[in-house]
């Protein structure tokens, strides 16, 4: 009886596990496509990306890299 209860939480353990990791590599992906948008915009006038958004999120305060989530973030959730 203690291996069964044993095997179910252990199933139930790498069920949830491998649906964490899908959801975290779907959201990867997301952000990949995401991030791709972005710069397939900007390609252009990359100049005026990095003046018109990166320089006020830096100047806030922010890391580059917390800067571009937040521009991802904003491509999944805009205004």
């Amino acid at each position: 009886m203690h291996n069964k209860t044993n095997n179910k939480i252990s199933a139930a353990f790498i069920e949830e596990h491998r649906e964490r990791v899908n959801r975290e590599n779907l959201e990867r992906l997301w952000k990949l496509e995401a991030l791709d948008c972005l710069f397939t915009e900007v390609k252009d006038d990359p100049e005026d990306f990095h003046r018109l958004w990166m320089r006020p999120l830096l100047a806030s305060g922010l890391t580059f890299e917390s800067a571009l989530a937040i521009l991802i973030e904003g491509r999944f959730h805009p205004n």
